[in-house]
């Protein structure tokens, strides 16, 4: 269980935004104050940050003892782990969902984790949603999956607002609310149901229907290759800052 956590960051405003926690917080000085008396280490920065970041901890007196979460867009386990001189590391790729409880965590980890502490890693991760276990190779092409996808997410619900607006439909939380409500009840549909997802189109696409024009428009404008191109560039992008 979380006794206390020791925290770092060099812009010290961002400390004004932390939650009430039935645990304590200290504010530690420096990357090494913050790493030194740590038994786990989160490591939530940015992936051009990550040399720097690695670099300074590797200074720390048994750096090398200590467990690592690292959640750095395209930087692998390997890489980490050599930074810090063969340490225990674990990868995760979080999501912005996770702030409310209905997260996808993708995990993985170096040979070094053993059982227990990827079990703990597991459930820190699980009370904050849903967790996935998957092979490093395929880390960088779940970022355009679970990791970036809420954007293009919130994009395609801020499209669909924006065209009720453009037909006169009234502003307000009201229709915003329905919108979300709509992609809510239909993902979950998908989840709880046998139905593939076309099968679930074509049952709420009938033949001349007002559903089935609504289709025929997103094919034309090649919706699915969109997404598809999109879901690429996470990953290209992954790589290249993993290589940095």
């Amino acid at each position: 269980a979380l006794q206390s956590v020791r925290l770092f960051d060099p812009n010290t405003e961002q400390y004004k935004n932390l939650p009430s926690a039935s645990f304590s917080y200290f504010y530690a000085e420096s990357i090494a104050d913050a790493v030194a008396e740590a038994d786990a280490v989160l490591l939530s920065v940015k992936p051009q940050q990550y040399p720097q970041v690695l670099s300074e901890i590797a200074g720390v007196a048994n750096a090398e003892q200590k467990l690592y979460i690292s959640i750095g867009a395209g930087i692998t386990v390997d890489s980490v782990t050599q930074a810090l001189h063969g340490a225990r590391v674990v990868r995760v790729l979080p999501n912005v969902p996770m702030l409310i409880g209905m997260g996808v965590s993708v995990i993985c980890r170096n040979e070094s984790v053993d059982s227990k502490d990827f079990e703990t890693v597991c459930e820190i991760f699980k009370s904050a949603g849903n967790i996935i276990l998957i092979d490093e190779s395929e880390m960088n092409r779940m970022i355009g999956v679970t990791s970036s996808s809420p954007a293009y997410v919130f994009q395609f619900i801020r499209a669909m607002y924006d065209g009720a607006l453009a037909q006169g439909l009234p502003e307000g939380h009201k229709l915003l609310e329905a919108i979300c409500d709509t992609v809510i009840g239909s993902a979950t549909m998908l989840k709880q149901s046998s139905d593939t997802p076309n099968e679930l189109i074509m049952k709420v696409a009938s033949k001349g229907g007002t559903t089935e024009q609504a289709l025929l428009r997103l094919e034309a404008g090649d919706l699915d290759g969109t997404i598809a191109d999109a879901m690429k560039a996470c990953t290209a992008r992954a790589e290249e800052l993993g290589k940095k």
